[in-house]
């Protein structure tokens, strides 16, 4: 029998967590609730604020970037 490709693998272990979720669910123990508003607003990947807070971390990244640049110091010839 051949070896389970990682992405067979992976499957399987999605499979797995997603049954037991649903045990969990089937038990009482998880409940799985609608977001609210508020939520929904809060964790949007496409809300203003996040795209204002990924535009400056995207910005100090380069700047950080182009700080710790430095030229190389020259090639011995000989």
């Amino acid at each position: 029998m051949p070896a389970k490709t990682q992405r067979e693998r992976e499957a399987e272990q999605r499979q797995a967590k997603l049954e037991r979720i649903q045990e969990q669910v089937d038990a009482g123990s998880l409940v799985i609730r609608k977001m609210t508003d508020a939520e929904r607003e809060r964790f949007s990947k496409h809300s203003k604020r996040n795209e204002v807070d990924r535009a400056q971390r995207s910005q100090r990244r380069r700047s950080r970037a182009a700080a710790g640049t430095r030229p190389l110091p020259p090639v011995p010839r000989g």
